[in-house]
């Protein structure tokens, strides 16, 4: 059982022969007394502001917490949007090659293409140029007759009378 202030104060003891000082004990108890009373007021005092401490301090650990979590958020955050952005990159250069191979694939077509459409006019140029030389070849073959019937013909037509029907 504690011990109060007022249960110092209250104490009394049996007086005996040749006993102890009544006034005497009775300063020393109202001092004491007054030594405790001062000593509780202390410890309640002390005991509020450890209880306001505890608070202040389950306070900041509840902010510490917060900003922990808050901090593991925001990596996360951070995480997936490299990830993402690294994903999207990849997307961007895959498309990019599936794109390039295309316009190769289309190019290499064309290119064939306007080979071939090369190709069918140089064959039909070398055509062009064999009926050309054909033609002329029959015009100077034709040529040739003519100057070779034109003595013939000079001969024949001295050779006719003038009366003949040809």
């Amino acid at each position: 059982m504690a011990i109060t202030p007022m249960d110092i104060r209250k104490k009394t003891f049996s007086t005996q022969r040749h006993g102890l000082s009544k006034t005497e004990v009775e300063e020393f108890i109202g001092e004491l007394a007054t030594e405790i009373e001062n000593l509780r007021k202390e410890r309640a005092e002390l005991t509020e502001k450890a209880e306001e401490l505890i608070k202040h301090l389950k306070a900041y650990e509840d902010t510490e917490q917060l900003l922990k979590d808050t901090l593991v958020t925001a990596q996360k955050a951070t995480n997936q949007l490299r990830d993402d952005a690294k994903k999207e990159a990849q997307l961007i250069v895959e498309k990019a090659k599936v794109e390039a191979e295309r316009i190769k694939q289309d190019a290499t077509q064309e290119t064939r293409g306007v080979a071939e459409e090369l190709r069918a006019l140089e064959a039909r140029r070398a055509a062009l140029n064999d009926e050309i030389a054909g033609i002329a070849r029959t015009y100077l073959a034709m040529a040739e007759r003519m100057n070779q019937r034109k003595p013939n013909a000079e001969a024949a037509d001295s050779s006719k009378r003038p009366g003949d029907k040809n």
